[in-house]
């Protein structure tokens, strides 16, 4: 698995985590506040996109575009 597709994952993750137990957590007076679901939507495009790039550039190579003749 590729960096960007790690972090996509984890980004997810997150984003399911907040949608099945909610944005905060109070217990014994304690709050655990989650990141803000709109931020994570916003990562998860961008990872998205660079994932697919990665993907794209592994099957095609990252091959120079310039031709090069010999005379």
């Amino acid at each position: 698995m590729t960096e960007a597709q790690q972090r996509l994952a984890d980004v997810r993750a997150a984003i399911k985590d907040i949608l099945e137990k909610g944005q905060s957590i109070r217990k014994d007076g304690r709050e655990l506040r989650r990141a803000d679901l709109a931020s994570l939507r916003m990562l998860e495009t961008q990872y998205a996109k660079a994932a697919a790039a990665e993907t794209t550039a592994a099957k095609y190579g990252a091959r120079n575009r310039i031709s090069y003749l010999k005379i």
